[in-house]
């Protein structure tokens, strides 16, 4: 090899390393004239179109062409969320080449637009496709002088770059003062970000770290930041491609971005895309319904990167291996195929040298993604024993490609690069990595290295490659067997990670679920899922892939689980073809009489599949954001013919359609459906709707609470209700309609609801908090309240606009229902006199009132003395909330009259912010050496100090004193009532719980409690403190006591 040759072998893979100052001309363009300062911008924009044009010839241009250009919004900077009920109407859709288009005012909606959307799914190709777009000035004509172009994943492993460094790299082959030039209309100038990284120390508070100015050297990360926060040229526009994990945290840091979903293929383009690929019409179509044999192929290959491996395989080596298509359930699958079926190009040379080079690259792969390296020379990959000039090449070309413009080599995607650093792990057998001891260590340091936790590609790859029956092909395609015992290792580890409380907060479970879905064992997925009480999915999309490994996991678990889904974009279900085939054959006489066409596929087909399975015992099902169209209904009725675990089914926020709603009633009537629970919080719900569910009332025997909130009802359809609640065969006891009728609806409403609770036995809660039912509303309903026939034991009148009348209304109540149990009447001005009209009913023998809510009711010291007089006369009231009243120390002092009497039965007694100061203590510890039922009492925010809580403690040691819970955050307490609190520890066994949260103790105060903590007489096991304040030795004495006492709350 010649020394020339040798020199450009062994060049840096990177050029960004080789940038030298001389390319930064900070010179000042003042000995410039215009004209030619204009010359160097035209030949600037000249070059770098030339550049771009070129993208429209290469090959990746050619795939990513099939992308479509249509993206999802996920949240666009100027458009209002103010919807009915908060609901978005519907998906919001945007053209690639529209992002950076004006609104109708003249005024670009974001300088900032974020594409988001996972691996393989044409995040790169997309872009490239808007720069040649630009270049051919078919995108943005005027809009932008300049593009510059970086892959954030080339310039990771360098110690510091500037902006310049990038802007002067763009234009390697042009001389002249670069910087100056590009830079005199920075709002002229989009930087696009192409494969954001995911943060490992995001700088969103840390200004110091952040880079202003454009020839500023600072970290990879830091000059990322300071371009997402738009510290560094604001002016500028970006365009960010991201894969979802980079989003978690890139998403704190943008500045009202436009941000958007690339969609998967649609049914339609993924048959455009066969057909693009083969010669003849029928291969093309005969493998793409192929696909819909198996349904997790089918929903892979909507990935564009799934669909372009399974064609180059097909194309290249014809029909032969088609029926291994079926045996392809999972991403793993899909690139282990696409690599053992490359070995077959290798025509002139063994299949062992085909072995040997793909252990190389796997090799290759894992020492770079470590280091973050994405190019390499050609002397990295001899290194490692990859020939790039002999016959190999041509099977090398399947995994690698030259790089752009350098002497270098990357993989032909950052996805094969992650899939061949987990085959390291999985075939390396070095003694270290054998040694079972240190495999649970080597777990920990993978996943911390690769994406923290289960997010990351190659993760997924791990519990993929690890699967049973993975060996043999393994081994004849990279020439190793797995090694022993890590599978099992990895089970252990992942179980260790889920039990542990810290560690299991910080999953992401849609990521736990895609690592269980690629090893596809049910057994150890039900082992896994059995640990999860609930599964709560938030995030602003979830793709179709996303839903299919979740359904996969649920159907597995045999824990009850709760689940909540956000549906508000669940892109990929949208467009598919009609699936009548979906449709249980025992449910199309039910469903005739709807009279609808075909219908799609829903968003909730793939969980509806694991919710008919019946060893899914999921029991609590919340659905956000869905629009419960009529094949959503169709999907969900399906399931009550089978399962008989689901009890509550929860829509939050959704629009509920005629047609939905009606097949989801006709599944509620099934004499299998065991529903106990329907919730429908801020929903659009039709007078028709309300009919359906109406008529379910009268076949279903165990759906027993229905709630209603913020959802309003027009009368026609609370009238549609209240008729199917007055059926005989109506078992419902719990009504719910909070904040979900209009004042001119009130009458009515209580007219109805009255006849309601007269005509059915069953119902023994009715909740009409926060409607404006106003007197007259309160005068019809009690009507049907005090008739003899019913049995409501729970009345919610809560903010219902009520005032001093209704109070003569319900004492009525009082007097003559026998069942009545528990009265809300928070947050109602019925004040002073109000409460003494209620107290003549509360006194009255037959009065049944257990819990009464008197908090936020205006009330003062006035109404004291006849509540002391029930707290005297009533054998039934156990709980009294006064809760944000200014009762004032009068007041107690007459409440205490009441609660010192023998025949006083209170439980539970709140009064915070009660405006009580020292000098009410005194009573309060009268009242405590002889009531022995008081076991809850709540002073919080409430002004006692350390010489109110000293008297107080003389009635906490008494003998007679049964106190278990005792609230006292925000009373302006310090170190000096501590001595006294710690002799009430010592000496009363009664006492659980202890709340001293919002006061300003400090570690002698605390330390002295903690000494009385460990007294054997002590029963405290919960005690909330503020720590803030606190030092080393305190914290030290708290872990001494938890170690002692295992079972006590901080």
């Amino acid at each position: 090899m010649s020394n020339q040759k040798k020199r450009r072998d062994m060049e840096p893979a990177c050029t960004w390393s080789l940038l030298s100052e001389k390319r930064i001309v900070s010179c000042s363009l003042g000995s410039f004239s215009w004209r030619e300062i204009t010359d160097y911008r035209k030949v600037l924009r000249r070059r770098l179109k030339e550049r771009y044009l070129k993208i429209g010839v290469d090959k990746c241009y050619h795939h990513g062409k099939h992308i479509a250009s249509r993206l999802l919004l996920v949240k666009e900077h100027g458009v209002s969320d103010k919807t009915p009920c908060g609901i978005p109407q519907q998906d919001h859709f945007i053209n690639m080449e529209h992002v950076f288009d004006p609104d109708e005012a003249g005024f670009s909606l974001s300088r900032t637009v974020v594409l988001q959307g996972c691996a393989g799914i044409g995040k790169t190709a997309l872009v490239h496709k808007f720069m040649f777009d630009w270049a051919a000035g078919i995108v943005s004509p005027g809009r932008f002088d300049y593009l510059i172009y970086i892959n954030c994943r080339e310039i990771s492993h360098i110690a510091s770059l500037s902006a310049a460094d990038l802007i002067t790299n763009t234009f390697q082959d042009v001389r002249g003062p670069i910087l100056d030039i590009v830079l005199i209309y920075p709002e002229k100038l989009l930087f696009i970000l192409d494969g954001f990284p995911e943060l490992q120390h995001p700088m969103g508070d840390q200004e110091e770290a952040l880079s202003v100015q454009p020839q500023e050297r600072k970290p990879v990360e830091s000059l990322l930041c300071s371009f997402v926060r738009k510290k560094l040229l604001p002016e500028s526009s970006l365009l960010i491609t991201a894969r979802p994990t980079a989003m978690k945290k890139l998403h704190s840091l943008l500045r009202q971005p436009i941000q958007a979903e690339i969609l998967w293929f649609t049914s339609a383009e993924k048959r455009a895309y066969f057909l693009s690929q083969f010669s003849g019409v029928k291969t093309a179509m005969k493998l793409f319904y192929g696909l819909r044999e198996n349904e997790g192929l089918d929903v892979m290959s909507s990935l564009p990167i799934v669909s372009w491996m399974i064609c180059s395989v097909l194309k290249s080596q014809g029909d032969g291996d088609r029926p291994l298509l079926r045996s392809l359930q999972t991403m793993t699958d899909v690139y282990l195929f696409y690599f053992s079926k490359c070995l077959r190009t290798l025509t002139d040379v063994g299949v062992w040298k085909g072995q040997n080079c793909l252990w190389g690259l796997c090799c290759l792969a894992a020492e770079a993604l470590q280091s973050r390296q994405v190019l390499f020379a050609a002397s990295d990959l001899r290194r490692h024993g990859i020939g790039v000039c002999d016959s190999s090449y041509t099977f090398l070309s399947h995994f690698l490609k030259k790089a752009d413009d350098i002497n270098a080599y990357t993989f032909l995607h950052f996805s094969f690069q992650e899939f061949l650093t987990a085959v390291f792990y999985v075939l390396k057998n070095d003694n270290k990595w054998m040694y079972l001891s240190q495999v649970g260590k080597a777990w920990h340091e993978i996943f911390q290295r690769y994406g923290k936790g289960f997010s990351s590609l190659t993760i997924r790859f791990l519990f993929g490659l690890l699967r049973k029956g993975k060996g043999k092909i393994m081994e004849t395609t990279f020439g190793r067997k797995i090694s022993p015992g890590l599978r099992e290792e990895l089970l252990k580890w992942t179980e260790r990670e889920i039990k542990d409380k810290s560690s299991r907060l910080q999953i992401e479970p849609v990521d736990l679920f895609h690592c269980l879905y690629e090893i596809r064992e049910e057994e150890y997925s039900r082992r896994i899922m059995d640990d999860l009480q609930s599964v709560i999915l938030l995030q602003p999309t979830y793709t179709k892939m996303d839903i299919l490994a979740m359904s996969f996991c649920v159907k597995s678990s045999h824990n009850h689980l709760s689940v909540t889904l956000k549906c508000q974009h669940l892109p990929g279900f949208e467009e598919e073809e009609p699936a009548s085939s979906f449709v249980p054959s025992k449910h199309v006489d039910s469903f005739r009489s709807v009279e609808l066409p075909d219908l799609p596929v829903s968003q909730l087909h793939l969980l509806c599949q694991a919710l008919r399975n019946p060893y899914c015992k999921i029991k609590d099902l919340k659905l956000i954001f869905c629009h419960l169209t009529a094949s959503c209904g169709r999907d969900l009725s399906s399931v009550f013919e089978s399962n008989q675990h689901l009890t509550c089914l929860e829509f939050v926020k959704n629009t509920l359609e005629v047609s939905g709603m009606k097949l989801l009633c006709e599944g509620l009537k099934q004499p299998n459906c065991l529903l106990k629970t329907l919730r429908l919080y801020r929903c659009l719900i039709s007078p028709a709707c309300c009919g359906a569910l109406a008529a379910v009332f009268s076949t279903s025997e165990w759906l027993t609470e229905l709630e209603f909130n913020e959802t309003k009802l027009e009368v026609s359809a609370l009238t549609l209700l209240c008729e199917g609640l007055k059926d005989p065969n109506c078992r419902l006891q719990k009504l719910k309609l909070c904040a979900s009728f209009l004042p001119e609806n009130s009458e009515a409403v209580c007219k109805c609801l009255a006849s309601v609770v007269i005509c059915n036995p069953n119902l023994t809660e009715l909740d009409l908090s926060e409607n404006p039912l106003g007197d007259i509303g309160v005068k019809y309903l009690c009507e049907g309240l005090k008739h003899s026939d019913c049995k409501v034991e729970k009345l919610d009148l809560s903010t219902c606009c009520l005032t001093d009348a209704s109070c003569v209304e319900l004492s009525s109540c009082l007097q003559v229902s026998q069942t009545l149990k528990e009265l809300f009447v928070f947050a109602n001005a019925v004040g002073d006199t109000g409460v003494q009209h209620l107290c003549k009913g509360l006194q009255h023998p037959k009065c049944a009132i257990e819990n009464l809510v008197l908090s936020e009711c205006s009330l003062s010291a006035a109404c004291c003395q006849p509540l002391g007089q029930v707290l005297r006369a009533s054998q039934s009231l156990t709980r009294l909330l006064l809760i944000n009243n200014k009762i004032e120390d009068l007041g107690l002092k007459l409440l205490c009259e009441g609660l010192k009497q023998p025949d006083c039965q209170l439980k539970d007694l709140a009064l915070w912010t009660c405006h009580l100061t020292p000098a009410c203590c005194k009573d309060l510890c009268n009242a405590l050496y002889t009531n022995e039922n008081l076991r809850v009492l709540d002073l919080s925010d409430n002004a006692l100090g350390d010489e109110g809580m000293r008297v107080l403690c003389e009635g906490l040691k008494h003998p007679c004193c049964r106190l278990q819970t005792l609230w006292l955050a925000e009373c302006h307490l310090t170190d000096a009532c501590c001595g006294a609190l710690a002799s009430v520890l010592n000496r009363n066994e009664n006492l659980t719980l202890l709340d001293l949260t919002g006061n300003d103790l400090r570690d002698f105060g605390v330390q002295m409690l903690c000494d009385a903590l460990i007294h054997p007489i002590c029963k405290l096991q919960t005690f909330y403190i503020d720590t803030d304040n606190l030092s080393e030795d305190t914290f030290r004495k708290m872990e001494v006591i938890k170690m002692s006492k295992p079972g006590i709350i901080w």
